[in-house]
C-alpha cells in the first residue's frame, strides 16, 4: 500500500512540474483590458520638433473602446519619416516602448508613458537627430457615439 501512495504522489509531482514547464514555455498574451488607460474620448496633441523646439500642436480626437488594443490605440500616432515598421515592442501596465525601422531614415525609438489612467506623454527620437515628435494625450469625456 505504501508503494502505491508513493507512486501516486510522484505522478502528481511530475504532472505538476510538466504543467509548470508548459506554462513557462507558452508565450503569454497580455489582455488589452489590463492596460492602465481609461476608455473614452481622448484629446491628443502631436507636436513636431524642429531644431529642438516643439511646434504648434496638431489636435486629434480619438474614441477608445473598452478593451481596445493599446498598440493600435496609443502607439498609432508615431509619425516618422518614410515607411516605418515597429519592432521590439515592450508593454507594461502604464507604458509602451518600441523601435522604428524606417526606409531611407535612421533608426528611431518611441514611447508613451501614462502618469494616470487619464493622461500620457510620449515621443519619437531618431538616432543622431534627437527628438522629432512629442505627444500628449488626455481623456476628455465618455464617448457618446461610434462617430466620436
Amino acid at each position: 500500500m505504501m508503494m502505491k501512495v508513493s507512486l501516486l504522489k510522484t505522478g502528481i509531482r511530475v504532472t505538476a512540474v510538466c504543467a509548470l514547464a508548459l506554462a513557462a514555455a507558452t508565450p503569454v498574451q497580455a489582455d488589452p483590458g489590463d492596460f492602465g488607460a481609461m476608455p473614452g474620448l481622448w484629446k491628443i496633441l502631436v507636436r513636431h520638433v524642429i531644431n529642438g523646439k516643439a511646434g504648434k500642436p496638431e489636435v486629434h480626437w480619438h474614441c477608445v473602446d473598452e478593451g481596445a488594443d493599446p498598440w493600435t490605440t496609443f502607439a498609432a500616432w508615431t509619425p516618422a519619416e518614410g515607411e516605418c515598421t515597429a519592432t521590439d515592442q515592450q508593454r507594461r501596465s502604464t507604458s509602451l516602448a518600441w523601435k522604428l525601422t524606417c526606409k531611407g531614415a535612421s533608426p528611431a525609438s518611441a514611447h508613451v508613458d501614462f502618469d494616470s489612467a487619464k493622461h500620457y506623454t510620449g515621443s519619437v527620437t531618431v538616432e543622431g537627430r534627437g527628438e522629432i515628435t512629442q505627444v500628449e494625450g488626455a481623456r476628455y469625456a465618455a464617448c457618446t457615439s461610434p462617430q466620436d
